[in-house]
């Protein structure tokens, strides 16, 4: 039996995230159209399984946050011969100095990088010429369904502005500041009672940080901490809110304009028209926030490009 060209090196869920959820969606995008790939699972799988996979493909494309790793997989592969292509999700030049080096060398050897946003392409580029811009967004290949206690709960918030944000985990970016600014909307939420906070925390992970904090949760503050469907969560919200240090191609962002939701997001990237800007500043986030009105939903039209479709024509040209 003839074996794949392709081998894709990544994550499912669980754990539910951006990255996780855009590799389920392609695979399933992938495999809706026939397309004849490998999956590894780069968190389960051996080490020397890795390796084995790597040598017996002739294409392989990484969706590796580590860039310590990224840059070992990426060195490895391309000494065996294959060809590299690796989305970089996130944005680059994010990290402290050594970590940046180990990226800038993945991006001069690998035989494509995939970039998610403007600036990183900007910097991407000048590493290495075939840099592409594909951002992430891929719409839901089937539906999926909340938990029912969880949607009775948001339910009996329909009289509030109710604003959804999520976090994969408790982060902090190399200056130390939360990236996903949680604590601060709870903060922000807990002072203004005529909205709902929706916290999508499937890792459980803000539920701990909460509990070992001390930080007790109003309730007006929903937070779900067990795997769900995010998308669900946006189509019973009337505001997406990314109040994040630094991003990639959010995901997310992507989903609640797809849906034609309000968005609210810190400026700290480039960010798709819809998007309402506002900058990385704790009076300027409260004010903006409490400045949204419920049922503003005149959204303007976004043209919204599949990022599985353009994956599947890299694919077919890398490998003819």
């Amino acid at each position: 039996m003839r074996k794949p060209a392709l081998l894709i090196l990544a994550t499912m869920p669980p754990p539910i995230g951006g990255i996780t959820m855009h590799i389920k969606r392609l695979r399933q995008f992938l495999d809706g159209n026939g397309y004849d790939y490998t999956f590894s699972d780069i968190r389960r799988a051996k080490p020397a399984d890795t390796l084995k996979s790597i040598w017996r493909h002739r294409f392989v494309h990484f969706h590796v946050s580590n860039p310590l790793l990224r840059c070992a997989l990426v060195t490895v592969s391309t000494l065996l011969g294959k060809k590299v292509v690796f989305t970089y999700h996130g944005n680059v030049g994010q990290y402290n100095a050594m970590k940046n080096l180990a990226d800038s060398w993945s991006f001069r050897l690998a035989y494509q990088p995939i970039v998610l946003n403007q600036k990183s392409m900007d910097l991407g580029s000048k590493m290495n010429k075939r840099t592409r811009f594909i951002p992430a967004f891929i719409p839901p290949g089937q539906e999926e369904v909340l938990p029912v206690a969880v949607k009775e709960a948001v339910l009996q918030q329909h009289t509030r502005l109710v604003c959804a944000t999520n976090a994969s985990s408790v982060s902090r970016d190399k200056q130390g500041r939360e990236i996903y600014q949680v604590s601060l909307l709870v903060k922000i939420f807990k002072a203004w009672p005529e909205g709902c906070l929706i916290i999508s925390d499937p890792s459980g992970s803000y539920q701990r940080y909460f509990a070992e904090t001390g930080e007790p949760l109003s309730d007006n503050i929903i937070l779900i901490d067990q795997p769900h469907s995010f998308f669900e969560v946006l189509k019973m919200s009337d505001v997406f809110l990314r109040i994040t240090t630094t991003d990639g191609d959010s995901l997310s962002v992507k989903e609640a304009l797809y849906l034609k939701k309000q968005v609210l997001a810190t400026d700290v990237v480039n960010r798709p028209a819809g998007v309402q800007l506002v900058p990385l500043n704790e009076q300027a986030i409260e004010q903006a926030i409490r400045q949204l009105k419920k049922g503003d939903n005149n959204i303007p039209g976004v043209q919204l490009k599949n990022a599985a479709a353009e994956l599947l024509e890299l694919y077919q040209e890398v490998i003819n």
